[in-house]
């Protein structure tokens, strides 16, 4: 992410969960499939399943990898911006009573064509009633849960992406273009808007926080950030005073790779 998403990051110990609708693949979801009739074709119950999908699951897309080049040019500044590291037992991200997919099960599966493994023909009533009321992880709806969510194509593989999916409604309803606050049963958030888009921003304890990986060209585009030298190194040393482990990422000498320095400017 970039430097000041990484420091609100920090100060707010909060992580955010996109929905399905929102993310930068507009094929997500592709791989959840329907046997279909005259009455109800498989795009119809697709496109019904993705919008109540979207609207109720709240998607952390993670990655395995802080030295991962094409993750840092893609998602991190240009090489400017931050990776934060984070301790997913501590933040509750594998608690079965609180993830519908915790980050145990959220791992990503790449495939060159689309799976096909139909799901029956759905009715009116299980169309209406998809996820209704669903915080947590079951068995028996982990199979639809990773059609849904956890197939992409294989040009992504690049990502190591591991996913939590989080139920995000505001029990008391609310608008998804407003920034507000809410609690549900998994959690407290925060709905902010993003590049015009809502993320739900999930309240984490401070000690689940524990790495953050400066780009190779953070430091060298201090004022990009709007920063000056003594306030970029001042919010470095107050991460540190929150028990993060701040590293600092070089290019690896003779090779394509990154590298965490042996020192930290």
């Amino acid at each position: 992410m970039t430097f000041n998403s990484a420091n609100a990051v920090i100060d707010y110990s909060s992580i955010g969960f996109s929905s399905l609708e929102d993310l930068n693949d507009p094929f997500e979801c592709s791989a959840l499939c329907f046997e279909d009739n005259d009455k109800l074709p498989n795009n119809l119950q697709l496109n019904a399943y993705r919008n109540r999908l979207s609207r109720k699951y709240g998607i952390l897309s993670l990655t395995r990898n802080p030295l991962n080049t094409l993750m840092w040019a893609h998602y991190g500044d240009d090489h400017r911006g931050v990776v934060i590291g984070i301790d997913v037992d501590k933040a509750g991200l594998n608690d079965l009573s609180k993830c519908v997919v915790p980050a145990k099960f959220g791992e990503m599966i790449y495939t060159s064509t689309i799976p096909r493994d139909y799901f029956p023909t759905s009715t009116t009533d299980s169309l209406m009633s998809v996820g209704t009321q669903l915080s947590s992880f079951h068995e028996d709806s982990y199979y639809l849960f990773k059609n849904a969510f956890l197939h992409k194509d294989l040009a992504w593989g690049y990502e190591e992406e591991v996913r939590v999916v989080k139920n995000i409604i505001d029990p008391k309803g609310g608008s998804r273009y407003k920034k507000y606050n809410y609690s549900n049963s998994v959690g407290n958030w925060n709905q902010v808007q993003h590049q015009g888009r809502p993320v739900s921003c999930l309240s984490i304890p401070q000690e689940s926080i524990v790495e953050a990986y400066l780009g190779c060209s953070t430091y060298k585009n201090v004022s990009r950030l709007g920063l000056d030298e003594s306030e970029y190194f001042s919010i470095r040393k107050k991460w540190k005073t929150k028990g993060v482990d701040v590293k600092v990422v070089r290019h690896k000498t003779n090779s394509w790779d990154l590298e965490v320095s042996d020192y930290v400017v």
